[in-house]
């Protein structure tokens, strides 16, 4: 193998290295702030909380907070959008 193409490969193993390093680490921190969201949403006498409130607790922007309170089956209030808690089965 010449130079350039141990180059070349090398450059490729490292972007495909940082791609799944990025990736791996971007799905522990969503595990991590659904676990943070799981526990403000089940704390007794909390049964609503503010999107404002949840998305300062996990440091992230209220769309994030968002699709990560959907995705562990919280639902927004009907009568005011702001204010979240998790789905009574």
């Amino acid at each position: 193998m010449s130079e350039e193409s141990r180059e070349y490969f090398s450059a490729i193993v490292n972007s495909v290295g940082l791609f799944l390093l990025g990736l791996i680490s971007s799905r522990m921190a969503d595990k991590r702030r659904k676990k943070i969201l799981r526990n403000l949403l089940s704390k007794e006498g909390w049964k609503w909380r503010t999107m404002k409130g949840l998305s300062n607790a996990i440091r992230e922007d209220e769309t994030e907070t968002k699709r990560l309170l959907v995705e562990i089956g919280a639902r927004a209030s009907t009568k005011d959008k702001n204010v979240w808690t998790l789905q009574v089965e």
